[in-house]
């Protein structure tokens, strides 16, 4: 055998093989689908399973993903998390190495975790879960150290208690650091008149408003961390639990759930929301989003008092006013910058839900993406899928979307521990370098293949024949 059909031989079976590694791991247990999406631009993996209620994830320098896990069965219950971190040494879409950073994350129900230069940021919901504030060491399996924790004191009942975060660099300062979270609504359709106070071990104490998100600035001085201010940046919100930085602008993107039903409480009220401050607007004067008064109605689309910072969009049914629904926005991320041309520059939402119901029980619990270049959405993944819960957490890389089920079953206790998972949705568009060398490897053995027909055909006067 020649040495150019031994390469190419070689190149084609890796070519083979990849694809057949993709295809054996493709199990997941939901489908893609929507306006010029092709499920074959993709390869969909289960990440990690039997994980304990994951939400938050963040991608480290070396393309490990860092996710926030609750300790113990019950997800509200829980009284302390775990930092994990996974590994995909051989790409496959399959993590094959899980290691705990931190094992005592303060509060547990972890529901948002944020990663910045050498600094951790987490949380849980609610009353007993603080801001822990971690520092990576050296390298990305190195345990982290807790430096700082940020106490929000609730009194009595809270129906939106903090539970998101987002975090930037300070524009313009060195070693500074921007937290955002949000204090929701006290109650379901009311404006909040009630504050809480906020305590901290780095420095920082105040009043917090709630339908509001609020800013707290901090220095690193790689050792130690202080927080130097406390602003709120909006007011007008029920209970913004998800946020994303536009990767270009800088604007801050966040969703808004709407009212429950005041008749019917499997029926709501007003719609969920995307909406959105311009960088330039982050840390001026506050922004009124328009909650309680002020709100788009659900179903009808009609605008309730009109006042306030109107959103980019109003989630209905798809069509409306009876399609499928999308209801109780949580997580939200850009689409990475590798996904095909008809999902980009957008954002995905993902849907709660109903509460504690999983499978087609839970028929409002899609994964949206909005398109904006028109605030058009549909439904990437639909609220029919058998084996999804909730769709609760996002990541997007360079390539690809993860995405955390907190639950699959729906439930947040009992058998619900440790069954939780982590997919990843790669996009294999475009792959220039293996595309081409798959290419050349099939033209090399087409080459070689005609070639030694020539010369057999050139040793018996046959040149012009046809090949």
């Amino acid at each position: 055998m020649s040495l150019l059909k031994m390469k190419s031989l070689f190149v084609i079976s890796l070519c083979l093989s990849t694809s057949l590694t993709a295809s054996l791991f493709a199990e997941v247990p939901f489908s893609i689908q929507g306006p010029g999406v092709d499920p074959a631009d993709f390869r969909m993996t289960t990440f990690a399973s039997g994980l304990n209620y994951p939400v938050g994830m963040a991608e480290l320098d070396d393309g490990s993903i860092m996710v926030a896990v609750s300790n113990g069965s019950s997800f509200f219950g829980s009284r302390s998390g775990s930092i994990i971190r996974l590994v995909d040494e051989d790409k496959d879409g399959v993590a094959d190495q899980q290691s705990t950073l931190f094992a005592e994350v303060p509060g547990g129900g972890l529901s948002s975790l944020r990663v910045i230069d050498d600094l951790v940021f987490t949380t849980g919901q609610g009353s007993g879960k603080p801001i822990s504030i971690l520092r990576m060491g050296a390298m990305p399996a190195d345990p982290l150290t807790l430096v700082g924790e940020i106490e929000i004191n609730y009194r009595g009942s809270w129906l939106h208690p903090h539970s998101a975060l987002a975090v930037r660099a300070t524009p313009g300062q060195a070693n500074s650091y921007d937290l955002f979270f949000q204090l929701g609504s006290q109650v379901n359709f009311a404006t909040t008149t009630n504050t809480l106070s906020l305590t901290s071990n780095i420095g920082i104490a105040g009043d917090l408003a709630g339908d509001a998100i609020h800013m707290i600035t901090l220095t690193s001085d790689g050792a130690n961390v202080s927080a130097t201010g406390l602003q709120q940046i909006a007011t007008g919100l029920r209970n913004p639990a998800g946020f994303a930085w536009h990767p270009v602008t800088g604007d801050l993107y966040f969703e808004d759930n709407g009212i429950d039903g005041v008749r019917d409480p499997n029926e709501p009220t007003s719609a969920d929301e995307l909406n959105m401050i311009p960088v330039d607007q982050i840390g001026g004067d506050i922004e009124d989003f328009g909650f309680a008064e002020n709100y788009t109605e659900y179903r009808t689309g009609n605008i309730i008092g009109g006042e306030g910072i109107q959103p980019l969009v109003a989630f209905q049914p798809i069509p409306p006013a009876d399609g499928a629904e999308g209801e109780g926005p949580n997580d939200i991320a850009f689409a990475p910058a590798a996904f095909p041309e008809a999902l980009q520059n957008g954002v995905f939402v993902g849907m709660h839900g109903r509460f504690s119901s999983g499978g087609q029980s839970n028929e409002e619990n899609p994964l949206v993406f909005v398109d904006l270049n028109d605030n058009s959405y549909f439904h990437f993944i639909t609220n029919n899928e058998p084996g999804v819960g909730h769709l609760d957490g996002l990541l997007p890389t360079s390539d690809s979307l993860f995405i955390a089920d907190i639950s699959p079953g729906g439930g947040f206790g009992g058998n619900a521990g440790n069954t939780a998972a982590i997919y990843q949705i790669k996009s294999l568009v475009p792959e220039p370098q293996s595309n081409v060398l798959c290419t050349l490897g099939f033209a090399a053995l087409a080459f070689g293949r005609r070639s030694r027909v020539l010369s057999r055909r050139q040793s018996r006067g046959l040149t012009n024949a046809p090949l």
